[in-house]
């Protein structure tokens, strides 16, 4: 099943806001907070077709190969939202990605959100200042 969390995301280019379902994936290694986009959500940030300055194109190594994605530091300020909580905001890189079809926060992010992973098998989890344990909420494809 995986553990997902709902995500208030807010580009930090445009301004525009979106609240969606982001998968955690702590295989997906980052040094810095980041978070994998796919183009549709891009668009709707204001990321896509015309890159914002400053865009680079990086190589990641994946499952299924090298590949390579753009990547907009500072790009988004990101919260996991819950019917009674909502996080810290944390700043992190957008990625973006032409194969991905959900959002993806890397271990990187995943820490900075505290969140730990109670059950990921169970779609489990809780934040790391409280007790209360958590069920994923539904993939959101895009």
């Amino acid at each position: 099943m995986g553990v997902r969390v709902k995500l208030k995301v807010k580009s930090l280019k445009s301004g525009a806001v979106i609240d969606l379902n982001s998968l955690l994936n702590t295989g997906f290694e980052s040094e810095d907070p980041e978070i994998i986009l796919p183009l549709r959500v891009a668009e709707l940030l204001g990321f896509y077709p015309t890159l914002p300055e400053g865009a680079v194109v990086k190589t990641y190594e994946t499952a299924g190969g090298i590949v390579r994605m753009y990547y907009v530091k500072d790009g988004v300020e990101i919260q996991v939202t819950t019917d009674e909580k909502t996080s810290s905001p944390i700043r992190c890189a957008a990625v973006l990605s032409e194969l991905e079809t959900e959002v993806l926060l890397s271990d990187k992010t995943i820490e900075e959100l505290k969140i730990i992973l109670e059950r990921p098998k169970e779609g489990i989890w809780r934040f790391r200042d409280e007790e209360k344990k958590r069920k994923s909420v539904e993939p959101q494809y895009w």
